[in-house]
């Protein structure tokens, strides 16, 4: 039995909602990968996934391997790519769990090449182009020869190809320019899956969709363009991820008292602190720059004092009726105000990824549908 008041609360009627969604706007011939790695950016990867793929996406990618087995043990079924590394020594679990891998490389490739002639079963695979990323695959220059060298190894079926856009939420032209040196360097293999677009790319460059699309961010509601996307991109999607804890203890402190490590904050006249059992170990930032403030009976109250590994305290001075057990919404809804990731993201400097899929695994993930 679980008691520790604080928690994930993932509603997979939004995961289910935001898939079809995004199945209305791809139209019918466009196939879905939901991309459940890190845990499904913190939002629990074996519920997201059973999610996504009763709503009509009929992939699943992950970063690794080990990702991908858990989701085989979980009983997921439908097709998986590691879109990571997969090492060679691994190709018994590889074979073992059917699972696509990703080739960038000649010498990993021969080698999986070598294990699956020696146990006479095909290893199926998918080949990354770098069209600008910077990051894994082939090189426009290298992707001719190495893409026909990959088609003739024997023990391989290359299934399909695919390149990653870098800036698809924030460069039209250079995205334009990926999508068009992907297709010119893929349109001839007759490869059934070709893809290259992520959750941006995916609504905004039609012609990037080709046989499939790798969506993240908005499989779980959550805008790539931060907390101002662009008019109607964001419309009928509904983030599905909300933080939330309870107040554990209220006290009085006098004015000049300190609160927290350091005694850093000092009360400017009496205040009342509240204490949040969430802290730095939860995935709630500490340095250098912490949430700022969270919701209490519909009302902002900010963090104040150093954060903790395990605590966290609020000054709840303004806000009337406070009790011991009332909840605290950190990123989501109360009454009639709301904290984002995308809100979260842009006071701590960086993106709505790393607000969710930094929450640890300690906050129990409780999933509703609503």
């Amino acid at each position: 039995m679980a008691h520790h008041p604080t928690r994930v609360v993932v509603n997979l009627q939004a995961v289910r909602d935001n898939v079809r969604t995004l199945r209305v706007r791809l139209g019918p011939r466009t196939a879905i990968m939901a991309v459940v790695k890190a845990n499904a950016y913190g939002h629990g990867d074996l519920a997201v996934a059973r999610a996504a793929l009763e709503a009509g996406a009929t992939w699943c990618g992950v970063a690794t391997l080990e990702e991908a087995i858990r989701l085989r043990e979980g009983g997921i079924k439908a097709s998986l790519l590691v879109m990571g590394y997969t090492p060679p020594a691994a190709v018994a679990e590889v074979l073992h769990y059917n699972v696509r891998i990703t080739l960038f490389s000649l010498a990993d490739a021969a080698a999986f090449a070598r294990f699956a002639q020696a146990s006479q079963k095909p290893i199926r695979a998918h080949i990354k182009l770098d069209t600008g990323m910077g990051r894994l695959g082939f090189l426009p220059t290298e992707a001719p020869a190495a893409l026909e060298a990959l088609r003739q190894q024997p023990g391989l079926v290359i299934e399909g190809a695919f390149t990653h856009l870098c800036c698809a939420e924030s460069d039209p032209d250079f995205s334009r320019h990926q999508i068009a040196q992907f297709d010119v360097l893929t349109r001839h293999l007759g490869l059934p899956w070709r893809h290259a677009c992520n959750s941006a790319g995916a609504l905004s460059y039609p012609e990037g969709r080709f046989d499939m699309v790798r969506v993240g961010l908005v499989t779980y509601g959550l805008s790539p363009w931060g907390a101002q996307p662009p008019a109607e991109m964001m419309e009928g999607f509904r983030p599905a991820l909300s933080l939330r804890t309870r107040i554990v203890s209220l006290k009085t402190l006098p004015d000049g008292a300190g609160v927290g490590y350091g005694a850093r904050y000092r009360c400017a006249g009496e205040r009342r602190i509240a204490v949040i059992p969430i802290g730095y170990g939860d995935g709630f930032r500490r340095a250098p720059t912490h949430f700022g403030e969270v919701l209490v009976r519909g009302q902002r109250a900010p963090v104040v004092g150093s954060v903790c590994m395990d605590q966290s305290m609020l000054d709840v001075t303004h806000i009337a009726d406070v009790q011991v057990g009332d909840e605290v919404v950190v990123i989501g809804e109360q009454g009639f105000d709301c904290i984002t990731a995308e809100e979260v993201a842009a006071r701590l400097g960086t993106i709505n990824y790393e607000v969710v899929t930094a929450l640890s695994a300690r906050p129990r993930r409780e999933y509703v549908s609503l």
